[in-house]
């Protein structure tokens, strides 16, 4: 079947541990993103992590550029509050996509609600700093339609390296992951990805432990 293709697939391409120690300045980095094949193109998501503890949320934020437009700017900025080194955000721009996350998996991590991660697998994604950008995912100046870092119907994972110019040797990027897959195929994905679906016990769980978790379990 194609779903236990993908997930064997997903299982075998990651999975270094994410926690990573920043080389620069920047506590958040951009963990992963994704463009699902549900209605809508759903579930959507930009996932950030903290490699350091953060103590101003506000001072962090997204923005996406689509198309190959070039930046525009920060989009959203994350809600005042505090992180712990390993917390993971995931920003979805809609509904359905909250409903996915929240729905489907065991809450490790938090959603964030905003149209800044309305996005399509050929988006570049920027993350910001006190409003200067400290590290990309893709290439704001070119559409990523074809490009290797394309992720259309599927996702791309960061695998190492601390915030910085885009380099696509740092993450693993599969394109069509998701592509024809219903709900339950999608979440076995995320699952074969170290997501912890529920209910538990279930046969997604287990492609699950059968990874190594990419988001840190928040303490």
């Amino acid at each position: 079947m194609k779903s236990n293709f993908w997930t064997k697939q997903l299982a075998a391409a990651v999975f270094a541990p994410l926690l990573l120690t920043s080389s620069s300045q920047a506590a958040f980095v951009i963990t992963a993103v994704t463009d699902g094949d549900l209605s809508g193109g759903n579930p959507k998501s930009i996932m950030l992590q903290a490699v350091a503890p953060v103590p101003d949320l506000s001072a962090w934020g997204v923005g996406s550029a689509n198309n190959g437009g070039g930046s525009d700017g920060q989009e959203f900025t994350l809600p005042a509050g505090s992180a712990a080194s390993g917390d993971v955000f995931v920003i979805v721009p809609n509904s359905a996509s909250q409903d996915f996350f929240a729905n489907n998996f065991v809450q490790n991590f938090t959603i964030l609600l905003n149209g800044a991660a309305n996005i399509n697998g050929d988006d570049a994604i920027e993350l910001f700093s006190d409003g200067n950008v400290v590290d990309t995912f893709g290439d704001i100046n070119t559409d990523g339609t074809g490009q290797d870092w394309e992720y259309k119907d599927g996702f791309a994972q960061r695998l190492g390296g601390g915030p910085q110019a885009f380099d696509l040797a740092n993450y693993s990027v599969i394109n069509g992951a998701f592509d024809g897959m219903n709900e339950q195929e999608h979440v076995a994905v995320f699952a074969a990805a170290g997501f912890t679906p529920v209910p538990e016990p279930s046969s997604v769980l287990l492609l699950g432990l059968a990874g190594i978790g990419f988001l840190g379990r928040r303490r």
